[in-house]
């Protein structure tokens, strides 16, 4: 039942950013892009004031909704994100038995397959750049705001503000709503890889101080692949160390 795992997780929740690759700077000819003024840089900064991922978190309550994956239904979902940039992701099923581990410790990648007895290894610069994912894929996952240099002020309105970046072969736009003071979608257009993600973040919340999104959807238009994370219980704020232990079984590469 079980039987390739490792891309219904992994691919399901961090190589759903595929979609990403190959972020280039550099405007396209479709948009036009209007000049910042004060209020809008304003408000970029407020809305970066509310990333999640700059100190780290942990889910400790949490749950991944798959479908058009090799695996659907709903899983139970534990994370942690440090400071550092390390990451931990428990996926369990209906009777709490773990199915998947995913660890990125340093430069280390690993997902861990319970079900078959395999892990899966590699070296997680190599892997984000075989599949081009940026090195902020998790922000982007959290929905957390880019640099401001990488953004382009496309449209300012009183209840959305539109910016993008990218070029002809990699395009993102994303919409921000003033009232939440987060993102609320991003659509990704990739024509290099051939993705067209659309991600929406809503029923914002609050941890520590920082607003983020309980509800995240991932949906790949062309592929017909959804993904859906819940939040239940976060805790803003994660400085521990996160081990890189792996069980003795049989090892493949990414």
């Amino acid at each position: 039942m079980y039987a390739g795992i490792k891309y219904t997780f992994l691919f399901s929740f961090i190589l759903l950013m595929a979609g990403c690759s190959g972020i280039k700077r550099g405007r396209t000819t479709e948009t036009e892009v209007l000049p910042a003024n004060a209020g809008y840089m304003a408000m970029i900064g407020n809305v970066a004031s509310n990333n999640i991922s700059d100190r780290g978190f942990e889910i400790r309550k949490g749950s991944i909704e798959l479908e058009g994956t090799e695996i659907e239904g709903r899983f139970g979902l534990h994370a942690r994100l440090n400071s550092k940039g390390d990451f931990y992701a428990s996926v369990r099923g209906p009777l709490g038995i773990e199915l998947v581990r995913v660890l990125i410790v340093g430069n280390d990648m690993a997902a861990i397959d319970r079900f078959n007895r395999k892990i899966y290894i590699g070296n997680k610069d190599q892997v984000l750049a075989k599949s081009g994912m940026p090195e902020d894929f998790m922000r982007i996952i959290f929905g957390d705001m880019p640099s401001e240099d990488e953004l382009e002020l496309i449209s300012s309105g009183k209840n959305e503000i539109i910016v993008g970046s990218g070029n002809e072969d990699f395009r993102s736009v994303i919409s921000i709503c003033p009232e939440s003071m987060k993102i609320c979608t991003r659509k990704i257009d990739a024509k290099a890889s051939g993705h067209e993600i659309y991600m929406t973040f809503g029923q914002f919340t609050e941890a520590g101080g920082k607003r983020f999104p309980s509800e995240i959807s991932v949906e790949e238009k062309k592929k017909m692949f959804h993904v859906k994370l819940f939040i239940d219980d976060l805790i803003y704020g994660y400085d521990s160390d996160i081990e890189f232990n792996l069980p003795s079984y049989k090892r493949e590469s990414f």
